[in-house]
């Protein structure tokens, strides 16, 4: 007698069906979390790189890499946004010295298309991009970053007396920038034809020596979330096509010349001056496209803005990234620490000077 073969019942394909859904729920956050800790994990490698690139420059040149560029002797045409940035100096150090050896850093490094820096700019640097920022839209085919270099516990970029400098010290960062003022324009008064190129308005770098809170309190890189900005003009009814209310713009307000607090109010689209490529010129050493400051705690739920001045010299920029309760910050000894959201503002503006005497301890942050 042939014996009876038992299939499967409707309900205990569906009981099955759950179960394997059950296990692909519970599955798929540990997957997408270990492809987050891989990450950042790489992320953290290329700060690593980065801290270590700038101790480098320092050891080379007995100095860390000066806030702003040379002073471009041509085609400049006024303010500080026509010279290189921090990210741009230390492209030697970080095995890309052909790249930098094609800025011609005697041009204004703003001017683009059809200029002598295109090459240069064009350029992707690996190094220079989280692995979690999967977006690869650029602006106007210009290479793009997602770090930073810090700019210490102040909104004001340069040192000095004027209204949109830092006076005090104790809030700079290592890439405050600080203009020698006392070499002059020309060397041949007075006919006044060859330029003082590179001394004149050339930036007084920081050494080792004046980072008296210590190498491994002092923060030099962290990262930035980059805009999706395609082209300089509007796209979909937005300039760029990046929404008023996207926390990637930077509001140029009117007033509040604080330095140290931010007054980052958002009123409505076309009320504010508004910088929406932030991240987008890894070159550029505008504010607002490669620096950030320890004025707002990392991924700070308010927007990033500037202070209304004809320089856009001033900003609040809050370190930004895509991991999960905080950032990655590179500090001046090569180490690189993740600190978290939730960080106490008061360390956290410590971590950003230099010399600002603070004693950090470490589960502060």
């Amino acid at each position: 007698m042939r014996a009876r073969r038992r299939g499967f019942t409707l309900i205990e394909l569906l009981v099955v069906i759950a179960i394997i859904a059950v296990l692909i729920a519970l599955l798929l956050p540990a997957v997408q979390s270990a492809r987050e800790a891989a990450r950042r994990a790489q992320c953290v490698n290329n700060l690593k790189q980065m801290g270590l690139a700038s101790a480098n420059f320092e050891s080379s040149n007995s100095a860390y890499p000066a806030g702003f560029g040379p002073y471009p002797n041509q085609a400049y045409y006024g303010g500080g946004g026509g010279r290189s940035n921090v990210l741009a100096q230390i492209l030697p150090y970080m095995e890309q010295s052909s790249t930098y050896s094609s800025f011609n850093l005697q041009v204004n490094i703003n001017l683009f298309g059809g200029g002598p820096n295109d090459t240069a700019q064009m350029q992707i640097i690996s190094s220079f991009l989280c692995p979690s920022d999967g977006q690869i839209q650029k602006l106007s085919n210009l290479g793009f970053a997602n770090y930073v270099a810090c700019l210490g516990a102040t909104a004001a970029q340069q040192v000095g007396s004027a209204t949109y400098q830092e006076s005090n010290t104790g809030r700079l960062g290592v890439f405050n920038v600080t203009i020698d003022t006392g070499q002059a324009r020309y060397t041949d008064p007075p006919a006044n034809t060859q330029q003082n190129y590179p001394m004149y308005l050339r930036c007084l770098p920081v050494t080792v020596a004046s980072v008296i809170d210590g190498t491994s309190n002092t923060a030099v890189f962290s990262e930035t979330k980059r805009s999706y900005a395609s082209v300089g003009a509007s796209v979909g009814g937005f300039l760029g096509g990046v929404q008023p209310t996207d926390k990637l713009n930077v509001y140029i307000i009117t007033g509040g010349d604080n330095f140290i607090v931010p007054q980052c109010t958002y009123l409505g689209p076309g009320y504010y001056t508004r910088i929406y490529y932030r991240g987008q010129e890894y070159y550029r050493n505008l504010p607002q496209t490669g620096y950030y400051n320890h004025t707002m705690t990392p991924n700070n739920q308010w927007w990033d803005c500037g202070i209304n001045d004809a320089t856009f010299a001033q900003a609040h920029l809050a370190a930004r990234s895509y991991h999960p309760g905080g950032v990655n910050v590179a500090f001046a000894d090569g180490s690189v620490k993740f600190i978290k959201d939730t960080v106490n503002i008061n360390p956290w503006r410590a971590l950003g000077t230099r010399a600002g005497g603070e004693v950090i301890s470490a589960d502060s942050y």
